[in-house]
Parts: C-alpha cells; structure tokens; sequence
C-alpha cells in the first residue's frame, strides 16, 4: 500500500453471506469465492446451521443471530461486522447464490469506471441472472437489480442507511433500489457477468397447450409457500407509500410483474385458497401500514 496519505486505499472486499438451514455445500461455495474477497461473513439467520470448522481454510467469521430476522436483518448485521473489519466494499449473497472467478476484480473496474465519470455508484449488478438478463432502463441501468450478487460500496450504505428491516423478506432489494436512487445513487452492471442463482426448476405455465408470455417475457410456475404470498403482497404494496414521489411508471411497472406472480401461484396451487388469504391479509396490512414478521 502506498505511504502517501492522499493516495487512495486499495479496495477491501469482504463477501456477506446470508445462511437459513445452511446447506451442505456452502463451504464448498465459500471456499471457491474465497480468492476474490478479503473474508466472508456468514450470517447464520437464527438457524445454528454454520458451524465455523467448516469454513477453517479461509477466513471467516460467522455471525450467528439468536432468532430468525429474515434477508434484510441478516444482511444488515452482516455488513455492519465487514464495516468493522474494514470493508470498502460488500458482496453480498444468497447461501444458493455463486459468481463466475474475477467477478468482484470487474466490478471494481465498474465502480472506477462510474466514479470518474463523476455518478455517485451504490452498487455494481450482475448482468444475467442464471444466464437471463436482466431488466434494464433505457439508460441501460439496471431496473430493479436481486440483492444477491450486488458488489455494494460500504460508503454509499452508510449514506443510504440499512437494508429495511421492517420488510422482513422480498422486496427488500427494490425498496433499497429506489431509497439508493432518491439519495442520489445509482446502480451498474457489470458487463458479461453472470449470478448463478439456485432456486428450483421452475415448470412452463401452459395455457391451451402454449407456453404462456405475458409482459413481454415467458412465464414459469414457481410455488411460493402462502406467507411469501403475503410479504410479496404487503411489501410490493408499501413500497408505493414510502416511494411513490417520482417513481410512478417504475412502481406500475414493477407492480405489474408481482401481481402477475401472485395471481398465476395462487391460481396454480394445490392450497390456492390459502394463497387468496395470505395475499388478502397482505393487501390489508399494506392499506394498515403494519410491517415486520409475521408468523408463517
């Protein structure tokens, strides 16, 4: 490192991982991204599921919180323990989440890059998510980027504030999109990238013997157990009441794509009226303003 003090520090990346019943092949995940990070911090989310052995060939800390706080709580503790350790920069990442080797080196050239065209950068994306691109503005900014695979700058979050915890689960990462964007921020993808993203075959939603497109894009059966019905619901809803200023196609368009998810899961189930009550109860909360857990 350089000893003269107006140079600027070498980044310090540290990995955020968040862990719910950790699965048996995280170390093995852990242990593959370990050369593209300083450490990792593995957020174990009221599990006891980590067992900080298995993770003895690099180094990591393991933050193990006493109950289950969901993505946003998790994440906060997270970066809050990388922040101590000396972060510049975050990775943070589902436990079923992998990035391709030199993933966090190119996004650094992103926030380079950003930073001397003078945008003030929160985050730096992947541009596929399992191989599929993203959404994208018409500036070819990232629309409503996942929360896993964002190489995010620790400065830009103690600016913007913590992940909304009151959120629980989904939506978490849009609400945190546009906060970082009326702040200022913005977000970049970073070119060729891709996040590998496990969460299940999903099955082609087939109408009259076709493969269903609506929105512009072909639609798959994916179940959601009835309290996730609910969170999308509530937290989708709600983010019209703390954003609505100045994201009015964005909320449409956004809200768009969950009702169409929430309608073809409840209408596909096998416990479909459970769904409707769950995405009822949802709506009336989101009307109530009442956040936070809920029991599943």
């Amino acid at each position: 490192m350089s000893s003269d003090p107006a140079a600027p520090l070498s980044p310090v990346v540290v990995a955020v991982v968040a862990a719910h019943n950790a699965p048996a092949d995280l170390p093995a995940r852990c242990a593959e991204l370990a050369p593209q990070v300083a450490s990792t911090v593995i957020v174990d989310d009221g599990t006891f599921s980590v067992d900080a052995a298995d993770y003895a060939s690099h180094p990591t800390h393991v933050v193990s919180l006493q109950e289950n706080r969901g993505i946003a709580g998790a994440l906060n503790a997270g970066v809050a323990r990388a922040r101590s350790q000396g972060a510049t920069h975050v990775l943070v990442l589902d436990q079923d989440s992998r990035v391709a080797p030199g993933y966090v080196a190119a996004g650094l050239d992103v926030f380079r890059a950003e930073e001397a065209a003078g945008v003030r950068l929160v985050a730096a994306v992947p541009e596929t998510v399992e191989n599929e691109r993203i959404t994208v503005l018409r500036d070819g900014r990232p629309f409503d980027p996942i929360q896993s695979g964002q190489l995010m700058s620790v400065a830009a979050i103690a600016q913007v504030g913590a992940f909304a915890d009151d959120f629980v689960i989904d939506s978490v990462d849009s609400e945190y999109t546009l906060r970082a964007r009326g702040a200022g921020y913005e977000f970049a993808v970073v070119p060729g990238s891709d996040l590998e993203h496990t969460l299940g075959e999903p099955s082609p939603l087939v109408l009259f013997g076709r493969h269903l497109t609506l929105l512009g894009k072909p639609r798959f059966r994916r179940y959601h157990r009835p309290f996730r019905t609910y969170y999308m619901v509530r937290n989708g809803l709600t983010l019209w009441r703390r954003h609505h200023r100045g994201n009015l196609g964005w909320l449409v368009h956004r809200t768009a794509f969950m009702l169409v998810d929430v309608s073809f899961n409840t209408l596909t189930a096998p416990d479909r009226w459970q769904q409707l009550r769950a995405g009822l109860r949802g709506l009336r909360d989101a009307a109530r303003g009442r956040m936070g857990a809920i029991r599943p």
